[in-house]
């Protein structure tokens, strides 16, 4: 029997499928201030003594949450999984004002305050964060400032050198522009002059590239569009349609501030780290491209270090290949915590 299912029984089926209803498991949502601002935490896993892993989520201003559905409960199996919205983000955008500190260090001690309240309430010494895309910044300076607090560092989609990144994903939309015989597209990118150049990059001019960077698969592997990522929020259960449409204001607002950041980051000095280190590199990724990290990573020195390859992902690789990104967070990460 067929039936016409809208939004709303979409998001009903979803929530249901994700109820961890076990005694053991913990699915926790609740408001913590860190750094004087109120931020929205969700805890959920299958067994409240399994490590805790906290997800630092990119953008800036895109909060992980509302996609988790699509690949999270297997890694829930394994691990006490911590999303939060960080400052100006999803639903922690309902008291943005024009004087809130978005720097890179604010960001920083926010997450350290995070895992202190998670030592507090879940009776932690240490945590793992995985860091994707602009949350890997905060991930690998947490990694260098304060390593007692982690068991290991995950780095999806990062970010060591903004200004290589940029010449790197221009190259490719160049690139494949000129193999597809693209005249729109070359125009476009004509027009954007020496890229990224040495004067600062307005966003326009980045939106620009990143159009046809992922439009030649740069953020999604072999496709042309990431619908299914950009529109699985909306049928995300732990999101109301208010609370979605923050996401697109804590964007705007953080946009000034923190993509001038993002884009002159450069952590190719910080070799050094008392953390176990691992890379998931999405072998198609040039929204975050990965000659960058991998130059980076073979002169890192770290107690113990993997990398980890996924062939068939760009730069989204738990969307794209989630049995794998399991697979690999339990060979390579959950002994880390086991021995910490």
């Amino acid at each position: 029997m067929m039936t016409d299912m809208g939004d709303e029984s979409g998001r009903a089926v979803i929530a249901d499928l994700c109820r961890i209803p076990n005694p053991e498991a913990i699915d926790r949502t609740t408001f913590v201030t860190l750094g004087g601002v109120e931020q929205f935490v969700s805890i959920r896993g299958r067994s409240i003594s399994n490590p805790v892993l906290v997800i630092c989520h990119g953008g800036p201003a895109l909060p992980s949450l509302p996609s988790s559905w699509i690949w999270q409960r297997g890694v829930e199996d394994f691990f006490t999984v911590v999303n939060y919205d960080q400052r100006a983000s999803g639903k922690s955008a309902g008291n943005l004002n024009d004087d809130m500190d978005l720097s890179i260090d604010r960001y920083t001690d926010d997450l350290v305050e995070l895992i202190a309240w998670l030592q507090n309430e879940l009776g932690v010494e240490k945590v793992g964060v995985l860091g994707h895309s602009w949350g890997s910044i905060i991930g690998v300076t947490l990694s260098g400032r304060r390593p007692d607090l982690l068991w290991s560092y995950i780095g999806v989609g990062q970010v060591i050198s903004g200004a290589e990144n940029e010449t790197e994903s221009f190259g490719h939309a160049m690139r494949s522009a000129i193999a597809d015989s693209n005249e729109h597209a070359l125009a476009e990118l004509r027009a954007l002059g020496d890229y990224p150049g040495e004067r600062p990059l307005a966003a326009e001019r980045v939106v620009v590239c990143r159009k046809w960077e992922q439009h030649y698969g740069g953020l999604s592997a072999y496709r042309s569009d990431s619908a299914y990522f950009m529109e699985s929020e909306d049928l995300s259960p732990y999101y109301t349609d208010d609370e979605l449409a923050l996401i697109g204001a804590g964007q705007r607002a953080t946009m000034e501030q923190v993509l001038p950041q993002l884009l002159s980051f450069d952590a190719r000095d910080r070799t050094e780290f008392d953390v176990p280190m691992l890379q998931f590199l999405g072998r198609h990724d040039w929204t975050t491209p990965t000659a960058p990290v991998v130059r980076w990573i073979e002169r890192v020195a770290a107690p113990a270090k993997d990398v980890v390859w996924f062939e068939n992902s760009a730069h989204l690789c738990m969307h794209e290949e989630p049995g794998k990104f399991v697979m690999s967070l339990v060979d390579l990460a959950l002994p880390h915590a086991a021995a910490a």
